[in-house]
């Protein structure tokens, strides 16, 4: 009995097989984040762990909504991701609010002060390429673009979003952009399908 089929069997299962005991790839992995708005404080939150997703969608954490936006963003530890710092603050009352980043300075930054809390790493985002003032996504990425409310309404809250016009409507009622001031890219996340 000749070995050839068996050679041909190993050699179609084995990137299968590598895959399941490596870390994914950028082109191989991505998961949802879900945005969620709350009106009373008005405060937007994203998230893409399953489990709380659920609770907000169930009504466990009472007052929020979905937006219908999400955009799609890497699970950590994919290769050629940077794992993005879930920080929360607690010092607004009922209004305290989510920080994300996958900028190490500024994570380092935060964990060193006393108002935001670190919870840990929450999904991977890309870094934009290029010099100062020209800054864009690698191929394969599109812009994740961020807003802060400058504290509007007594506690911060910032927005993400994949959508330029979201952005700059978010701009236009006095948040400010936080990201490349010429393309406005704050991180990169995977092409959206």
């Amino acid at each position: 009995m000749s070995s050839k089929p068996c050679r041909v069997v190993i050699a179609l299962l084995l990137p299968a097989f590598l895959f399941l005991g490596s870390s994914p790839t950028l082109a191989q992995a991505r998961i949802s984040v879900v945005e969620y708005y709350h009106a009373a404080f008005d405060h937007y939150f994203v998230t893409g762990i399953a489990d709380e997703i659920a609770k907000l969608d169930n009504g466990t954490f009472t007052g929020w909504a979905r937006t219908g936006q999400q955009f799609l963003a890497y699970p950590l530890g994919t290769v050629g991701a940077v794992p993005t710092c879930r920080f929360f603050s607690t010092a607004f009352g009922a209004k305290s609010s989510h920080f994300y980043t996958p900028y190490a300075a500024e994570c380092a930054s935060l964990k060193q002060g006393n108002v935001w809390q670190y919870e840990g790493d929450s999904f991977g985002l890309g870094l934009p390429l290029g010099s100062e003032g020209q800054r864009t996504c690698p191929t394969g990425m599109g812009p994740l673009y961020r807003v802060y409310n400058n504290g509007m309404g007594g506690a911060p809250n910032h927005r993400y979003t994949i959508e330029s016009n979201v952005l700059n409507a978010m701009i236009a009622q006095g948040w400010t952009m936080e990201g490349e001031a010429q393309t406005k890219v704050f991180a990169c996340v995977p092409a959206q399908s």
